[in-house]
């Protein structure tokens, strides 16, 4: 048997080596794409918050600053509308407007210094729009009775001025808060560049060393693939060559029941049938007046006699000579007889076309197929009734065995369920060695069918078939009780 190589440690060590790689780079691929996984929504987070940041501040300035330009406008008008009417109840309602807008423009002013406390700006509103409310005051105090001329000096030497500088303070606000928005949109821009170009690089890491992986991965498959065939190819190899082991031994032990039975029946068989000869004579040449060395030879006759059948019962039954000297037909013929008359169990036999030329294998295995399935329905199925079949076409030989025993169940594979033992097995093995099959079919309760065939086209070039007459016991299927 070859040498088979040592795979078992190297690879071992080498595979655990590789695990150990494949587990930390596995484990470093789902780490990166957690982090990044985080790290998008962060910043995905920051940014909504930032943006929104953004425009909530520029929006509440605006509405303060549009606020305030609505206010001083709004009192400019009411203060030329007070100079335009003679109506007596404008003075209350000049008051009230004013004071609504005074109050009004106070709370946008504290918003706006909330928003933009440290700011030129916001110091000019701070110290310019006081002014302003203090210098329409009095027109509803000391200048009820003004006349037009004076009203319009008032109005462009007073009041226009400051709201001048009310709106272009303003103005600059507005600017400055649309610059600032600006500026804080290319920030929220770089910021997110940024957060993009880092999440870009982790992605990156991740396909880098998910491709590393990857490598690593199909690398350790395809050695784990080939130590796989390897072995794979080691146990076919070992399979066949217990196969080659158990048909060598097949044949050893059927030469050797072979060499054993004819030594038994031409020795030892001849050899006790010649003693019984003799003292078939001795006793001949004896008288009556010796009546007890007669009585002794013929009790040593006897034994003699039965000694002689046992041994070629036992000759037979390691290797009936019906099977090479008369072919597969008679020895089964016999083997039912015996079988029926050993354990009072009806045997059918019936045959078909069995060529007398048969192949020595051919023969050797239906024989001892048959006679394990005697031996198992004897001893297990308690059957009352056996029924053997052979039938031979021109290319394939078929065997049927069936009893109406106990039967068992079978699993999916066809074998027992509860242990097939080594006689199934046996029969299996002679089944596959002479390129045949064998299939159970059983049910508990039901009995047992064992099926055996055997293609014999491979066996045509060996012993060439005897034409069978279209007559006689061959011909047709002859099917009667064993041993009526």
């Amino acid at each position: 048997m070859p040498e088979r190589p040592n795979t078992g440690s190297r690879p071992f060590l080498m595979g655990a080596g590789s695990r150990t790689v494949l587990r930390c780079g596995y484990a470093a691929v789902i780490g990166i794409l957690v982090f990044a996984s985080a790290q998008a929504y962060r910043i995905q987070v920051n940014v909504s918050e930032q943006h929104l940041e953004i425009y909530r501040q520029y929006t509440q300035a605006d509405e303060a600053l549009s606020r305030l330009r609505r206010n001083v406008w709004l009192a400019g008008n009411y203060a030329r509308d007070f100079f335009l009417s003679a109506d007596s109840g404008r003075f209350a309602l000049l008051s009230s407007q004013f004071q609504t807008l005074d109050m009004d423009s106070r709370q946008a002013l504290s918003q706006i210094e909330k928003l933009r406390p440290n700011e030129e700006a916001t110091q000019i509103l701070r110290e310019k729009l006081p002014e302003y409310w203090a210098t329409l005051k009095p027109i509803t105090d000391s200048m009820k009775n003004v006349k037009p001329s004076v009203a319009y000096q008032f109005i462009q030497q007073e009041l226009a001025p400051r709201r001048s500088t009310l709106y272009n303070a303003l103005r600059g606000m507005t600017e400055a808060d649309q610059a600032s928005l600006q500026e804080s949109e290319a920030q929220f821009v770089n910021t997110r560049q940024d957060a993009i170009r880092r999440l870009l690089f982790m992605l990156g890491l991740c396909v880098v060393l998910g491709i590393l992986v990857s490598y690593f991965s199909l690398r350790h498959a395809g050695r784990l693939e080939r130590e796989a065939d390897l072995q794979f190819e080691e146990v076919a190899q070992a399979k066949r060559e217990m196969e080659q082991l158990s048909a060598r031994l097949l044949e050893i032990e059927e030469d050797g029941r072979r060499r054993l039975s004819r030594e038994l029946h031409d020795g030892i068989g001849q050899s006790l049938a010649v003693i019984q000869i003799e003292l078939s004579h001795v006793q001949a040449l004896t008288d009556d007046s010796q009546p007890r060395v007669r009585e002794r030879l013929e009790r040593a006759r006897e034994l003699a006699e039965n000694t002689v059948q046992t041994v070629r019962n036992i000759a037979l039954l390691l290797r009936p000579a019906l099977l090479d000297d008369l072919g597969l037909t008679p020895a089964l013929q016999w083997l039912l007889e015996d079988f029926q008359r050993r354990s009072a169990v009806a045997c059918e036999f019936s045959e078909s076309g069995v060529d007398e030329l048969l192949p020595d294998s051919v023969k050797t295995c239906v024989y001892r197929v048959i006679q394990e399935a005697l031996h198992n329905c004897e001893k297990h199925a308690g059957a009352s009734q056996v029924r053997v079949a052979v039938r031979q076409s021109q290319n394939v030989l078929r065997v049927e065995i069936e009893d109406n025993g106990r039967g068992v169940e079978l699993n999916p594979k066809g074998m027992p369920q509860r242990g097939a033992g080594l006689g199934l097995l046996g029969m299996r093995e002679r089944a596959a060695r002479v390129g045949g099959s064998l299939a159970l079919r059983s049910s508990p309760g039901l009995g047992t069918q064992i099926s055996l065939e055997i293609p014999l086209a491979e066996f045509a070039g060996g012993a060439q078939r005897v034409p069978i007459p279209e007559t006689g016991v061959n011909a047709s299927v002859y099917s009667n009780p064993v041993g009526g």
